[in-house]
């Protein structure tokens, strides 16, 4: 083979002068003419480095442990960029290519140095990786891992492409074999990595099917090897001596390699049947799932029992779905697949929430990486729209606190319930106002509003609050002066009434006076009267006109010397409320 004056480097496939392919099947033919005009210098070259490659040195084995430790922790972790990285590394390629290249030129030296060198340093992996396992942050089997003890025909073939992209890179000086050796290493090296780890935590199922990827990829790289030797004419007639004697070396490979062909097709399309079965469970999930709200699939896993498929569903969910919905998905579950099913629904508790407070949209994250909302059902999107509306509402009540909102379908017509914390119960007008106004803006007239109260009570450090206002508005500081005043003075003449005690006091600004709420026990309900009076003696105390309320609560303790307040007593101004013992009746 001719090669231009001035050319560098041993000559390979093709002069650095050769015409460009003008189309691709031109191209590949020329690649397959090229490749078996290999130069006798080329052959030379490789032939070396595949004997030097082969030979199972202190170096190959520190290589090959660094890379097995590396991809162990790849595995573990579930890093993808860690696990190239061990690739990178792992000397696995070379050894590969000497068995192919023995059993082809019936080269027995050969041949027997480079299966030390692959299965002993694959044995010399698995024991690295094993030791790795028993370490304490090797806790749970990952994603990464579980991908390599489930072998299919898939992996086969990516194998002998990369075994290919392997030869070609060794026979050509002019692409690197740094690159097709990662591609053979990814096939070779995660494996053996999987294959001790499983045994660390004693899944030898899935040792036996890390060794079953590994024992495949090796047969068909090497394989591949042994064609590409022969095509490019790195055996001579005579090396591969008679077509039955190249059979013979081949015999046993070659039945490996069907075996695990057919054990992997077999994989395969279990894994296509599985693949169809759940694809059926999640569309029938996700169906049903739309129509609760703000809860979303997360993920399925499903195997096959005695006596039907038991599905684990994850879903995340704002509430925990009850038995009696859960029946009626795993009925829906048995109609799609035609045999019975047993769902486990395992409620992840979350709550979408957006800007304008929580949300009933089914947010998902699209192949586009984009953030998408899944279809919603009609009456989710009714609630959606109701919850709206009611948070609306409540931005001007910070004293009662949204706690859920759940939408019953009667046959009657839809219900609607609000559950909220309130330290008094809503009035019956204020609640059929409310339902107009969410009939009127969702446009269903014959929506009903039912609305759920939990008794709560707001404690400042002077008691509790009966007037929202009193604590949450901003007051200028000559106001809040004046509003401690109030409170206290009308504390101090409320308590002149006798066994009357004063838990509780709030005043407001309304107009030029203020507005006072307190709360009162004792053995009886204060009268009109005596509200009037302690209003108008507090108004002259104050110069302020006064505006008195009080929350009645017979409540008291009866003791044998009279009457006590139960709980803390603030005391009055002027001392009185402690000052002196309880008063007592007459």
């Amino acid at each position: 083979m001719s090669h231009p004056e001035g050319a560098t480097g041993d000559p390979g496939l093709s002069g650095p002068q050769a015409r460009p392919p003008r189309s691709w099947p031109e191209a590949w033919a020329r690649a397959l003419l090229d490749l078996a005009s290999v130069s006798p210098q080329r052959r030379a070259t490789v032939l070396r480095d595949i004997l030097d490659g082969s030979t199972p040195t202190t170096v190959y084995y520190l290589l090959l442990g660094l890379s097995e430790l590396i991809a162990g922790f790849a595995l573990i972790i579930e890093s993808d960029a860690t696990l190239i990285g061990a690739n990178v590394v792992a000397p696995l390629m070379t050894p590969i290519f000497g068995v192919s290249l023995g059993l082809t030129r019936g080269d027995l030296r050969l041949l027997r140095t480079a299966l030390i060198a692959e299965f002993g340093g694959a044995l010399f992996g698995i024991a690295l990786t094993y030791l790795l396992g028993l370490m304490p942050f090797a806790l749970e089997p990952t994603a990464s891992l579980l991908a390599q003890t489930r072998p299919t025909l898939i992996d086969l073939l990516v194998a002998a492409l990369a075994g290919f992209a392997g030869g070609l890179a060794m026979i050509d000086e002019r692409v690197s074999p740094a690159l097709p050796g990662v591609a053979i290493a990814t096939a070779l090296n995660p494996p053996i990595a999987a294959i001790g780890l499983c045994l660390a935590f004693g899944a030898y199922e899935g040792a036996w099917g890390a060794f079953l990827l590994f024992f495949a990829n090796f047969l068909a790289i090497l394989a591949v090897g042994a064609f590409l030797f022969i095509v490019a004419g790195f055996v001579t007639r005579s090396e591969i001596g008679s077509l039955g004697g190249l059979a013979r070396r081949f015999a046993a490979a070659a039945v490996g390699l069907l075996l695990v062909t057919a054990l992997l097709t077999s994989y395969l399309v279990g894994m296509v049947r599985h693949l169809r079965v759940q694809e059926r469970i999640t569309s029938v999930l996700d169906e049903e799932l739309a129509q609760e709200p703000s809860t979303a699939l997360e993920s399925v896993d499903f195997s096959r029992g005695t006596d039907g498929v038991d599905v684990l569903s994850t879903v995340r969910t704002p509430r925990v779905l009850p038995p009696q919905r859960v029946k009626k998905i795993q009925d829906a579950l048995s109609g799609r697949l035609g045999e019975p099913v047993h769902l486990f629904m395992r409620c992840s508790l979350t709550k979408d929430v957006t800007a304008a407070g929580s949300t009933n949209l089914r947010p998902y994250l699209s192949l586009g990486g984009k953030v998408t909302e899944a279809p919603l059902a009609s009456g989710t999107r009714m609630l959606q729209q109701a919850e709206q509306v009611v948070r609306e509402f409540l931005a001007t009540r910070p004293d009662i606190v949204l706690n859920d909102i759940e939408l019953v379908q009667l046959p009657t017509g839809p219900v609607l319930v609000v559950s909220i914390e309130s330290p008094r119960d809503p009035r019956a007008a204020g609640v059929a106002r409310f339902e107009e106004l969410l009939r009127e803006r969702l446009g269903e007239p014959g929506l009903r509003l039912v609305v759920r109260t939990v008794d709560s009570e707001d404690v400042t450090a002077k008691g509790r609050i009966l007037f929202g206002d009193a604590h949450f508005a901003e007051l200028p500081a000559d106001d809040a002066r004046r509003q401690q005043t109030v409170e206290e003075t009308v504390r101090a003449r409320v308590q002149n009434v006798p066994n009357m005690f004063v838990t509780a006091v709030d005043a407001v600004r309304q107009g030029s006076g203020w507005a006072v709420r307190a709360e009162v026990v004792g053995p009886r309900a204060m009268a009109p009267p005596e509200v009037r009076d302690a209003q108008q003696r507090a108004a002259a105390a104050v110069g302020e006109p006064v505006d008195l309320s009080v929350l009645a609560r017979p409540e008291v303790l009866v003791t044998a010397k009279g009457y006590e307040p139960i709980g803390d007593v603030r005391p009055a101004a002027n001392g009185t409320a402690d000052a002196t013992p309880p008063a007592r009746l007459p």
